[in-house]
């Protein structure tokens, strides 16, 4: 029995090191949907391999559809169609050229990887009857990503497209199911953008809903499109009452149960371990912040966009958006574009300087400025819980300013040399990076400084700016104001007291600026009309599978 178990951990572990085997830098897909609803996909595979002699991709459940004019090419060069594919070949026998394992729920679409190393794959094949016609509308639900890849996609990109007819919100609804993401309609096509790394479970199930008029697809369906819908929205972040599932009854032993339970959270350890460790180094250039120094020296020259885009990436895109409108008003503070006073109950209120000039500043700062404006009314003065009553009812605009700060930070972040044009950062942009992280534990350890020089004093604003971005800027307040309460208020342009309340203020706006961001997506996402993907649901797709990748 103990040797049955040991070896079925050192299978699982096994597992556990071929889903991170080699790299998956990205995946695009385009699909072109003709008016027959057959589907006519163009894949780019952009790896590297270090394992394996062949690639391939499942493409099962396919129902009443079927797969054919399947090709691969590399740099130009097409394959060598080989048809019934024999996967026990060596890596040199299937180099250059592909082919197909037909089973009885699919196919599997294999080619040759040739060599270990970098590659970037060209994959075309058509899926006939893709779209599916209903008795009010017409669909595409599919699953265009499978789960289990050997490697972990760091960015997936899928553009759906109809013939002759530009995709909108007056002929289509958009839902996206598997990852964390974006759905969009734009420039008439269908858009899926993933957010993070894939997760070992991640796919990507694409639901689509048509008006009539656009295809003619001889695959049909005999049921509504709110059937399926309902369907899919189980377990879903769309559904309110997300559907939890009912376990199945197994007929195992208790000390089986407890054995695989344990193999399995010893495998989730692993794996968390081995993506925690891929996460920081992918953006600090080391596997953990325990590898960083204090830092003295404030990162980014300043610059608030791009230094809480860097943390909230460090922090696995947890929301900063009070931290980040907080550290954007002591700038404009600073910058005398607002200032501050308080009302008859000694509470804190914002004014505007229209006469302050935005010259250098990223766009979002004047968006920022002018939501606030419209929020404060007729007396154009920024009081106490204003925002969060504006916020409730113009949380589109506030969603689309939420948007524009992550732009205008890449924008930075590229145009600084700290991150390419893919998106990962460079060797530069990592240093950086673990400066930043290096400057929160010098801020978050305060405390142990012993030298408070009258060099540090000019940097007391950027201090406080980013203990805003770190989330403590209470803290940093306490402590500078500790030191000297009068250089304080002559450097962070505010009392001790009134700072303290300004840091309250801003926590309070920058919550309501989530909040009201989080509506709108949840608002438009659920209604089709694009916005964040649910990672759960997607129930009922067809095509798709488990597993892929190197083999």
């Amino acid at each position: 029995m103990i040797r049955r178990i040991l070896t079925s951990l050192c299978v699982l572990l096994a597992c556990a090191s071929l889903a991170y085997a080699g790299t998956i830098r990205s995946i695009n897909i385009n699909v072109s949907l003709d008016r027959e609803g057959n589907a006519h996909f163009t894949e780019i595979w952009d790896i590297n391999a270090d394992e394996g002699t062949e690639w391939y991709l499942v493409k099962s459940n396919l129902r009443n559809m079927s797969v054919r004019d399947f090709s691969v090419s590399e740099n130009g060069v097409l394959f060598t169609n080989d048809g019934e594919w024999n996967v026990k070949r060596s890596l040199k026998q299937k180099a250059g050229k592909y082919g197909i394992v037909r089973g009885k729920d699919g196919v599997e679409l294999c080619w040759g990887l040739g060599s270990m190393g970098d590659h970037v794959f060209t994959v075309r094949y058509t899926i006939t009857g893709a779209v599916q016609t209903l008795l009010d509308y017409d669909m595409l639900h599919m699953q265009l990503v499978s789960p289990g890849l050997s490697s972990r996609p760091e960015k997936v990109s899928v553009k759906i497209s109809a013939e002759g007819v530009p995709l909108s919100a007056d002929n289509c609804r958009i839902w996206g199911f598997g990852f964390t993401g974006n759905a969009s309609l734009e420039d008439g096509q269908a858009v899926y953008r993933s957010l993070e790394r894939f997760k070992y479970k991640s796919s990507v199930i694409a639901l689509l809903r048509f008006d009539k008029g656009i295809f003619y697809s001889p695959n049909s369906l005999d049921k509504d499109f709110n059937e399926v819908l309902s369907v899919a929205l189980e377990g879903s972040s769309y559904d309110k009452k997300t559907a939890l599932g009912e376990d199945e009854e197994e007929d195992i032993s208790g000390w089986v149960l407890l054995m695989s339970t344990v193999c399995w959270s010893l495998l989730s350890v692993l794996l968390v371990i081995i993506a925690v460790k891929a996460h920081y180094k992918s953006i600090l250039g080391v596997p953990s912040m325990k590898h960083i120094d204090w830092c003295r020296d404030v990162p980014y020259g300043g610059d608030v966009l791009e230094g809480e885009f860097v943390w909230r990436k460090l922090k696995s895109g947890a929301a900063q958006d009070s931290q980040l409108a907080g550290a954007m008003i002591l700038r404009m503070v600073e910058r005398g574009l607002l200032s501050v006073s308080r009302d008859a109950n000694d509470k804190v209120e914002f004014h505007f300087n229209d006469n302050a000039s935005f010259d250098g500043l990223p766009a979002c700062y004047k968006g920022l400025y002018d939501m606030m404006k419209e929020a404060s009314g007729a007396d154009v003065i920024l009081q106490d819980k204003e925002f969060s009553r504006w916020s409730k009812t113009h949380y589109k605009k506030v969603n689309k300013w939420c948007l524009s700060t992550s732009e205008d930070a890449m924008i930075l972040l590229k145009a600084d040399s700290y991150m390419m044009a893919s998106g990962r950062f460079t060797d530069e942009g990592k240093a950086e990076a673990r400066k930043l992280a290096g400057f929160f534990k010098f801020l978050k350890d305060f405390t142990l400084v012993g030298e408070r020089t009258t060099r540090e004093v000019g940097l007391w604003n950027d201090y406080l700016v980013y203990g805003m971005i770190f989330g403590i800027a209470d803290k940093i307040a306490k402590e500078l104001a500790d030191i000297d309460p009068k250089v304080f208020s002559e450097t962070v342009y505010a009392d001790p007291t009134t700072a303290r309340q300004i840091i309250w203020m801003t926590h309070r706006m920058g919550y309501a600026i989530t909040n009201a961001s989080a509506s709108a997506q949840m608002k438009t996402a659920s209604g089709g009309f694009g916005g964040m993907t649910s990672f759960g649901g997607g129930g009922g797709f067809s095509g798709g599978g488990f597993g892929g990748g190197a083999r």
